[in-house]
């Protein structure tokens, strides 16, 4: 029977043990020294990316103003009638525009609408609709849907909950505000989150009230994420005084992601653009009465769109329109790592200026590890100290037996003869890569495994305090695996032992973990805006265990960080309930502790609640970022700074550089007085004249200070993007004797470009444009895309012009023409076309 930790075990320290003696008989493998783990090892473990279609999904911006666009124009206030009354008219010129466009043919069937945040919808859209809607006056772009995924693992490794104990305030606990979870479902059942979760919104499966569901097919695999978020947020009465960030905050679950059909004809987790956008149009009108007076304070989006860091597309839009009501957006940065490329590593929506997009910061004081020795008969296989990814009671020694991802995705069920015998009962089972995550772990030590071997390196604390006490999970350098998989193919059995727990001391407390995605976003501006903790955070885990007690684990990523985050935010929020959505960004910003960090891997520095709650100044924005600049013209950028206290300040503006990069900053005035409540504007500039062309970011902070008011931080950055192509091996190939609809001529092109490694970057295309010239004169737009992210791309040329009427006879040009989205110079390239 499996086996739980009671709510009294969960949070005991893995004390060190004694060495583990092994008399072994035979050979004997080098001695090894403890694995060092990159953002390498946490892949797969920080959730598993399904393969799903997103074709012919798009979402279509509108011209006509949103709500937020009208409020904006008012100036932020408006009344509820005002408010009910354009909402009815931005309904009412969607159905117009609708309407009108499938009067010309076009075939549109919205399947999301959006009015308040933005104004558009999302649908599937043939070539020919999307053309003419493209070609629109009422369109402002065309958007391809992507998809989503949870940016966290479920993990553990000896914590104790004061990970983020420090992020407390005596007298505030997030009451009255409340943070709407754009997420999976949510366990409103659970204890830790009595009383804390409202009734909320389901986008997938409408009228459910935002609850967390099973899975369609495999029982026992609920969805958690929502519910771990949850709990770092607003948790309270936990285990030996656990507690989320803001415990009196209310928490409006918004599920914009679950259990959805993935490409291989199962379900994973996942959302997509077009959802998430719908969850915020919820979050700042959870009735759906079309004012805003019950929107949430707080929206956490837990879901990112990996890579996709753009700046300027729906979601970065809809942030916007939400902080116009007075939402503010938290995401997370996303879990690419150093893995990742150093210019456009952020996922989306973390380009998005108005969202505070936060990093993961590793505060683990020690790391458990093991000693594992592997044996096939008399010869030793492996022998080394490794990060353990679970917490075991006691030492294991048992015959290793393989299961494949095919039999670990069919669930529990898989892993039993028809008989009802357990195949892995008593073995330390092997999983590979592809199948590790936490409902396999889980689903496989419930079938009686005593441990988990897994296909390349693990950090420690992989996978959640919730494994089955006395379960180890470890994992192994490939090429051992590949040996022991030879071994058992060849019938001869291999044997692993695992010994007691050391606890090693790190030195890197304080440091951004291995994971978090680094910066820049896509038009070249700095993100993450922060980092939090987010390695091995304490929190709730949905549904009970087998003898009925509650769950309880610790997740690591981005996601909790941003769910950190999100808790600070709640407090400072009640603390300060006169400021601004984008205020509220600001002061979290300005706080942050910068403790010598990369400003593109945490932005501002470590979240850091007490200097937010004091703060008195703030700066707009708080990040400041000239974007990508060429040559020695340079760049410069006002900044509103703002006195939030009840004194007059006389303040003044220093400048600091981190990586200057030859940049020369200057700010006019440097010195001011700012009366209580009030404004002034700087203008800072940055001389380029000296930027060193070496790509990446030239980085600095402005220091505000303030008579004996604390300092703000404000960190710059100047972007200098790496030399590659937007468009590259262009080809044109004829798929029939006769270009035609039926048998088109395939246009293939490589659009953006990720350079090598060591400093691996991506460049990617906002837009896209395919021009038809003949004789030296352009005739028009064949097709027009945004938001390309490196990758092979193929159009369809059908013989037929701009207006859809055929061509005649003769040759013509196609011109790629292609932007990037940090304002650098476009590419063009073309390729010739005869039609006959």
């Amino acid at each position: 029977m499996r086996t739980r930790r009671s709510r009294k075990q969960l949070w005991l320290l893995v004390a060190a043990a004694s060495a583990f003696a092994l008399g072994a008989t035979g050979g004997r493998a080098q001695e090894q020294p403890v694995q060092s783990v990159d953002e390498a090892g946490w892949q797969g473990v920080l959730g598993v990316r399904a393969s799903v279609s997103t074709a012919q999904r798009y979402v279509v911006l509108l011209r006509p103003p949103s709500l937020a666009a009208r409020v904006r124009a008012a100036g932020g206030r408006a009344s509820e009638r005002e408010m009910r009354g354009w909402f009815a008219a931005a309904v009412a010129q969607q159905e117009q525009f609708l309407a009108r466009l499938s009067a010309v043919g076009a075939r549109v069937a919205p399947e999301y609408r959006y009015t308040r945040v933005v104004n558009g919808f999302s649908a599937r859209l043939d070539p020919t609709s999307a053309a003419l809607l493209d070609d629109d006056r009422e369109v402002i772009g065309i958007y391809p849907v992507r998809i989503a995924y949870p940016a966290q693992s479920e993990s553990g490794g000896g914590v104790l909950p004061s990970a983020v104990a420090d992020l407390e305030i005596a007298g505030l606990d997030g009451s009255g505000v409340t943070v709407a979870l754009l997420d999976t479902g949510v366990d409103p059942s659970h204890p830790y989150l009595r009383r804390r979760v409202l009734s909320g919104v389901d986008v997938l499966n409408p009228g459910s009230g935002g609850i967390a569901q099973p899975h369609p097919t495999i029982p026992g695999r609920p969805e958690r994420h929502a519910t771990e978020l949850a709990g770092i947020i607003a948790g309270n009465e936990g285990p030996d005084g656990l507690h989320g960030i803001a415990p009196g905050a209310s928490i409006l679950p918004v599920r914009v992601g679950g259990w959805q059909p993935n490409a291989e004809g199962g379900y994973s987790v996942y959302s997509r653009t077009d959802q998430i956008l719908a969850g915020l149009e919820a979050a700042v009108d959870p009735n759906d009465d079309g004012d805003v007076l019950d929107a949430a304070r707080i929206a956490l989006i837990g879901m990112v769109e990996p890579y996709a860091a753009f700046a300027d597309g729906p979601l970065p839009r809809a942030i916007a329109g939400a902080a116009d009501l007075d939402v503010l957006t938290i995401v997370p940065a996303g879990n690419d790592g150093r893995a990742g490329p150093g210019y456009g590593s952020v996922a989306g929506p973390g380009g998005a200026s108005d969202a505070v997009t936060v990093g993961a910061a590793d505060g683990r004081l020690a790391a458990p590890t093991v000693r594992v020795h592997v044996r096939a008969g008399l010869r030793v296989l492996y022998e080394a100290d490794v990060p353990l990814g679970g917490v075991p009671t006691e030492t294991v020694t048992a015959g290793v037996v393989v299961v494949d991802r095919r039999t670990a995705a069919r669930g529990i069920g898989a892993l039993f003869t028809e008989s009802g015998v357990s195949t892995v009962a008593g073995h330390a089972v092997l999983l590979p890569r592809a199948a590790l995550s936490d409902d396999t772990v889980e689903e496989t030590t419930s079938a009686g495994a005593v441990s988990v071997l897994v296909d390349g390196p693990l950090p420690a604390g992989a996978f959640s305090l919730d494994v089955p006490a006395g379960v180890p999970v470890v994992g192994l350098a490939s090429e051992v695996v590949a040996e022991i998989r030879a071994m058992l193919a060849a019938g001869i059995p291999v044997t692993v032992a695992i010994g007691n727990v050391e606890v090693a001391s790190r030195e890197a407390e304080g440091s951004i973990a291995a994971f978090s995605s680094r910066g820049l976003a896509l038009d070249g501006s700095l993100k993450p805006d922060l980092a939090a903790p987010g390695v091995s955070v304490p929190t709730s885990e949905p549904g009970r265990a087998d003898d009925g007690d509650v769950r309880f684990g610790t997740i690591s990523g981005t996601s909790a960080a941003a769910a950190v985050t999100a808790g600070v935010a709640a407090v400072l929020a009640q603390g300060r309930p006169a400021l601004g959505a984008r205020q509220l960004h600001g002061l979290l910003v300005g706080s942050a502790l910068r403790a010598d960090l990369d400003p593109t891997a945490s932005g501002a520095g470590l979240v850091d609640l007490r200097a937010a709650v004091q703060q008195e100044l703030l700066a707009e924005p708080a990040l400041l970022s000239f974007g990508a600049v060429s040559g020695p013209v340079g760049a410069e950028r006002a900044m509103r700074i703002t006195n939030v206290s009840t004194r007059r300040l006389s303040v003044s503006v220093g400048i600091a550089a981190i990586a200057p990069k030859g940049v020369e900053i200057t700010v006019d005035p440097q010195r001011l007085r700012i009366r209580p409540r009030r404004s002034a504007v700087v203008v800072v500039r940055a001389d380029t004249a000296a930027l060193s062309s070496e790509a990446g970011a030239a980085t600095g902070e402005l220091v505000l200070r303030g008579s004996d008011a604390p300092e703000v931080h404000v960190p710059w950055t100047v972007a200098v993007p790496p030399e590659v192509d937007l468009v590259s091996r262009l080809t044109l190939e004829a798929t029939g004797t006769r270009v035609s609809d039926a048998t088109p001529a395939a246009l293939s092109f490589v659009a953006g470009a990720v350079t090598a490694a060591p400093d691996p970057h991506v460049r990617a295309v906002e837009l896209l444009e395919v021009e038809l010239w003949r004789g030296g004169e352009r005739i028009g737009v064949l097709a027009r895309r945004r938001e390309l992210l490196p990758g092979r791309y193929t159009f369809g040329l059908t013989g037929r012009g701009p207006t859809g009427t055929r061509l005649g006879r003769g040759a013509f040009t196609i011109r790629l023409v292609a932007y990037p989205g940090d304002g650098t110079r476009r590419q063009v390239d073309t390729i010739e076309y005869r039609v006959r």
